[in-house]
């Protein structure tokens, strides 16, 4: 049975850094199956909230919940075993590495010959090269990350975290610097997976025109605190701009 209501609900979520709130008494709902974009200008708190519900910061204040229950995320580690998977507009990728090899970094796979275990490389590659595949995409998995362009390796970044399986993918600012070509690309891979998996996604941008037409729902942030929030039906690009700008309350 499906399940209905929100997977992640936000309530009165801060970040302090000294004296410098970065997200302030934030609150928001992320409904099962959905896509909420996150808008806003340089330091309106689009990284930093996603790297509070990804583990890698710890609130200053409020809770988060899950399917319902309190949660807390330690770490990274912590949020991905409970579901929360995130892709960075950096592209953290080892450039000497294969595309495989970046695949499974830090997740490797292993199978058990007596009382020893050793890498599976070669499930790693057909895992690889399948779950590409499957999104539409063709690679020699044998090539380094360093070999690839801004796309390409975009690209692998977000089936990677798919292939992950998360009940929730986080993705900051996935179509910057990118062609209008890879960033249809990217969605169509993205539309995919929520479709066959029901993944909930939550994706950030400066700009709202760049994921118009993938979203559900739109929450602008303005120094840390919501501006403004709209459904698909009621988003105006003129005034989402507004807010994120600070030129209309």
């Amino acid at each position: 049975m499906k399940r209905t209501g929100p997977i992640l609900e936000v309530k009165n979520i801060s970040k302090d850094f000294g004296t410098v709130k970065a997200i302030d008494n934030l609150s928001l709902t992320l409904e099962q199956g959905k896509i909420l974009g996150v808008v806003g200008d340089n330091g309106a708190g689009r990284t930093t909230l996603l790297n509070i519900l990804n583990g890698c910061l710890q609130p200053s204040g409020g809770s988060i919940y899950l399917k319902g229950k309190e949660v807390q995320f330690r770490s990274p580690a912590d949020a991905m075993k409970m579901g929360i998977a995130i892709v960075y507009q950096s592209q953290e990728l080892i450039d000497i590495a294969a595309i495989w090899e970046n695949f499974f970094m830090g997740r490797e796979l292993t199978r058990k010959m007596g009382p020893f275990a050793y890498l599976d490389i070669a499930k790693m590659k057909h895992l690889t090269e399948e779950t590409i595949t499957k999104y539409g995409h063709t690679f020699d998995i044998e090539r380094e990350i360093g070999e690839l362009s801004g796309g390409q390796r975009q690209i692998i970044m977000v089936t990677r975290a798919i292939q992950a399986n998360p009940e929730i993918l986080l993705l900051d600012e996935p179509t910057h610097g990118l062609s209008e070509r890879v960033i249809r690309d990217i969605f169509d891979i993205l539309r995919k997976a929520k479709k066959e998996k029901d993944t909930s996604i939550i994706i950030t941008s400066q700009w709202y025109e760049q994921i118009s037409a993938f979203v559900d729902d739109v929450i602008v942030l303005r120094r840390g605190k919501i501006a403004g929030q709209f459904d698909e039906q009621s988003a105006d690009k003129a005034k989402i701009f507004k807010l994120a700008m600070g030129l209309a309350t």
